[in-house]
């Protein structure tokens, strides 16, 4: 077993989980950790790299950005509303794409970048990859073990509530938000749903097992497929 790829809801302990089978694995963990990879292989920074990360482009800044791409005058959308104008849209000025071309990134640039990089990890081995459509991007790669943690809503909310100090409404409102974030971008570059248990080996309720029995249970499936 070489590379281990866990895909989870929001909330559900999956960075702790993940600790602790890298620990008992020898492994390294790859989650916000993959921004770099990312930066090093797109030669952009990490802060460029975190604006696309886990996310889709809405279809009104993809025109926007293709305006600014192709070079078409500022005047064109001078007809646009106020708060369009003024809305933060990550677009590029022309003299940006001039000057830097295609590694100037956007999400599909960051996109294929993020599957270099995911690809690049599994080859070196010993990693556990966590979210970014690891086991889309590595379906087909020998020795992959696809995790995917969920748990309820009420109970991630309570973790939310006690790991990071939110109101009950501001953790529930964070939870589906990320959820949605993430399905969307699964969705929307893969074509599939995340629930589909298909897409994975092991599929673990971690309010129903635990922290510790889910991690268990992952190092002891990882540790029986690689003496296989």
């Amino acid at each position: 077993m070489s590379v281990i790829t866990i895909s989870r809801v929001y909330g559900c302990a999956a960075n702790e989980i993940a600790a602790k089978v890298a620990e008992a694995l020898g492994y390294e963990v790859v989650d916000k950790e993959l921004l770099a990879h990312i930066a090093a292989e797109s030669q952009t920074s990490e802060e460029e790299v975190a604006q696309y990360d886990e996310s889709v482009v809405s279809p009104i800044e993809r025109f926007l950005r293709a305006l600014v791409k192709f070079g078409v005058p500022k005047e064109a959308i001078a007809w646009s509303p106020g708060p369009l104008r003024e809305t933060p849209f990550l677009l590029p000025t022309r003299e940006q794409w001039q000057r830097e071309g295609s590694k100037f990134l956007d999400h599909e640039e960051c996109l294929k970048f993020t599957q270099l990089a995911l690809k690049k990890l599994a080859q070196k081995g010993r990693v556990i990859i966590v979210g970014r459509g690891g086991a889309l991007v590595l379906r087909d790669f020998q020795g992959a073990l696809h995790i995917r943690l969920f748990a309820p809503l009420d109970w991630r909310i309570q973790r939310v509530i006690q790991v990071e100090k939110l109101t009950p409404e501001k953790a529930k409102q964070k939870i589906i938000a990320e959820d949605k974030r993430r399905a969307d971008y699964l969705r929307h570059f893969y074509g599939v749903d995340w629930n589909d248990p298909s897409l994975y080996h092991l599929v673990l309720n971690v309010a129903k097992l635990g922290i510790d029995l889910c991690s268990q249970v992952i190092i002891s499936a990882a540790r029986n497929l690689q003496a296989l």
